[in-house]
């Protein structure tokens, strides 16, 4: 598990005093019952709290970048927006979810978080080159 999803894992264990399991990743969303659907709006919420903070502190690492890696951090934080706003969207259907829609919504937003997740790691790894 990369370093921002391990944070993201133990930062919601603590704040949500979720088990281990139910909070680890994206995909652990799907974990949740209709039942906990306030935890896992909740879990959701912390999930992409913590990947706003990991794509702040990447923009600061180009500040002594190249232009070149500076035009592809541009890029990259573009792509990045969009992912997080298609995970917010698929948070927000998830908080007004009804029982016939559950199912759907919790793997929409899980395929979101891992489509930012995954943005967030290219976007990384062009920093650091």
């Amino acid at each position: 598990m990369s370093g921002w999803k391990t944070a993201a894992a133990l930062s919601l264990c603590l704040g949500l005093g979720l088990s281990a399991h139910a909070a680890a990743t994206w995909d652990s969303i799907k974990d949740f019952s209709l039942k906990e659907k306030e935890k896992a709006v909740a879990a959701g919420k912390k999930l992409i709290a913590e990947t706003d903070k990991k794509i702040d502190a990447l923009a600061k690492d180009t500040r002594n970048a190249t232009a070149e890696t500076k035009a592809a951090h541009a890029a990259n934080m573009s792509e990045l927006k969009e992912k997080k706003k298609a995970a917010q969207a698929e948070l927000d259907k998830m908080g007004k979810a009804s029982g016939e829609v559950w199912d759907a919504t919790k793997t929409g937003l899980s395929d979101a978080g891992k489509a930012l997740g995954a943005a967030y790691d290219k976007a990384a790894a062009a920093v650091k080159k």
